[in-house]
């Protein structure tokens, strides 16, 4: 598999001219391929990593906050093509055929046997009746587009040079992580996105509002990177 990757590292300033002493609180965004834009906070920086047109990944970073894992809050937007491999930075390869079995194959992987599955207001998301848990539909406010939302919280152990975004358990005293992440996924024609917001549960509060513009604002233009030019429904 030939590898494209590419990384590049810039500041959202440089996306609108400036505008005087009180800034917009948003940036319009079109990613480096052409494939979507999006509208993410004035002056975080972004970086980017690309895999020929089966994967492409735009990450913002924020402010230092002490309430994250390292101290950065950050957004993204991913594009995963239906069964096309993409290699992670630990050399394991990772490939989905779809939104459903991206979502089986996180919540198994990244976050299993032990995790709390919620809506993104963080209400715990299960239906008691039929025994099962469940991922509610949204449509996404400028694009009109469907996508299934939920969020995840789980605890993983801290490594010891980390000293944000930790607590420490209240009997053992051991430091963890309590993730909270949350999750946008929308379908495509040969693909999906993913709009994730990679929080802990102490800061996640902190920085949804950005989450929701991100996800509100999100327009694909075309069905992943190359891919045919894509129809919305419009404004909702």
């Amino acid at each position: 598999m030939k590898n494209t990757l590419a990384r590049r590292l810039s500041a959202l300033l440089l996306l609108a001219l400036a505008a005087g002493c009180n800034p917009p609180k948003y940036a319009t965004y079109e990613s480096i391929n052409k494939d979507y834009t999006v509208s993410v906070p004035w002056g975080w920086q972004v970086i980017t990593d690309q895999q020929d047109n089966d994967f492409s990944q735009a990450t913002f970073i924020g402010p230092f906050d002490p309430d994250f894992y390292l101290g950065a809050p950050s957004l993204s937007v991913r594009w995963y093509k239906k069964y096309r491999p993409h290699r992670l930075t630990d050399g394991r390869l990772e490939m989905y055929g779809g939104p459903d079995d991206f979502i089986k194959q996180i919540l198994k992987q990244v976050y299993g046997p032990e995790y709390v599955l919620l809506t993104l207001d963080g209400k715990v998301s299960y239906d008691n009746a039929k025994h099962t848990e469940v991922i509610p539909e949204i449509t996404l406010k400028q694009s009109g587009l469907k996508a299934r939302a939920f969020a995840v919280e789980s605890a993983v152990p801290a490594p010891e040079a980390n000293k944000w975004g930790i607590s420490a358990d209240s009997k053992t005293g051991k430091a963890f992580v309590l993730r909270k992440h949350a999750y946008v996924v929308v379908p495509a024609e040969n693909g999906f996105y993913v709009l994730t917001y990679p929080a802990t549960e102490r800061g996640y509060e902190n920085f949804l509002d950005k989450f929701a513009g991100l996800m509100g604002s999100f327009m694909p233009l075309t069905s992943g990177p190359g891919g045919p030019k894509m129809r919305v429904p419009g404004p909702r």
